[in-house]
């Protein structure tokens, strides 16, 4: 509020200087008691025109006031704008530069490594020079050597033809030798061979004996638990049932279920009965041939 009294003060003054003079003439007017009238003419009454500052002149001046304040934010902007769009042209100088002394650097790096291929060429020609001046010297020492060498030859050809005859009979024993090994091999082999196939024989007769025994053993345990069936009353017979039995070393039994029975209710308690009653089992014949879990076929028919 005093900034705006500041900035529009004159308006103000006018304003109040009016209000102040529309109230004076109003207290005089209440103060002033009128003489009594003289005959004659009637006296002139002066009109006073007061001045007031109406609404719509105050809505002026505050809409005169948003208005600067409104170019005054847009001045502002602008500036604001000028700066980002001067720290902007700076940034881009600022790359412009950093990319003109990057392609610097790049073209001094060119130069360098130019430099670098020339020395490398020119060292390299310095050396096939050297290379070629070793070569011609090796050569002529070669032609020396060669004539020396071929002498040698001659003399290395005598003896390696004498070798070589001795080498084929060494040869020739040695073959022989490898026949006579080979033969030796093959009867190696053919013995293995018949002792493996021994070996496979006495190992399916093992087998053979062992399912024997298996079934032996489980007929024996079938056996023992058709000595205690006896046939439920009123049940016909011709029934059968496969039953699981698990037992502990010793033959005593854990648990005993018919898995199926193509009989009635009562026969499959029967069988479970009579397996309970079989108690403890019948021991195998040889002790490997155990297993806590047995499997059969009851078919008391």
């Amino acid at each position: 509020m005093p900034g705006l009294i500041a900035r529009h003060g004159g308006v103000f003054v006018a304003v109040l200087a009016g209000h102040l003079l529309l109230l004076l003439a109003l207290g005089l007017r209440l103060d002033w008691v009128p003489p009594a009238p003289e005959p004659g003419p009637s006296p002139q009454v002066e009109v006073i025109e007061a001045m007031a500052v109406s609404g719509e002149a105050f809505d002026r001046a505050r809409q005169a006031r948003l208005e600067a304040e409104r170019q005054r934010r847009e001045e502002a902007e602008r500036q604001r704008q000028a700066e980002l769009e001067r720290q902007r042209r700076e940034e881009a100088e600022r790359q412009r530069q950093a990319e003109l002394e990057r392609k610097r650097q790049e073209e001094a790096e060119r130069q360098r490594q130019a430099e670098l291929e020339r020395q490398r060429r020119e060292e390299a020609e310095r050396q096939r020079q050297a290379e070629l001046e070793r070569q011609r010297r090796e050569e002529a020492e070669r032609q020396r050597q060669a004539e020396l060498e071929r002498k040698r030859q001659e003399e290395a050809e005598r003896q390696r033809q004498a070798e070589l005859e001795r080498q084929r009979r060494e040869e020739a024993e040695r073959q022989r030798q490898a026949e006579r090994q080979r033969q030796a091999e093959l009867e190696r082999q053919r013995q293995l061979e018949a002792e493996r196939r021994r070996e496979l024989q006495e190992e399916e007769q093992r087998r053979r004996e062992q399912a024997r025994l298996q079934d032996e053993y489980i007929a024996r345990i079938r056996y023992a638990v058709e000595r205690h069936w006896r046939l439920p009353t009123g049940e016909q017979a011709g029934q059968s049932a496969k039953v699981l039995v698990r037992q502990t070393p010793g033959g005593f039994i854990r648990e005993v279920r018919v898995e199926q029975c193509n009989g009635t209710p009562v026969f499959c308690d029967s069988v479970e009965r009579a397996v309970r009653l079989a108690e403890p089992l019948p021991e195998p014949p040889d002790p490997d041939l155990f297993q806590r879990e047995i499997r059969f076929i009851f078919d008391p028919s």
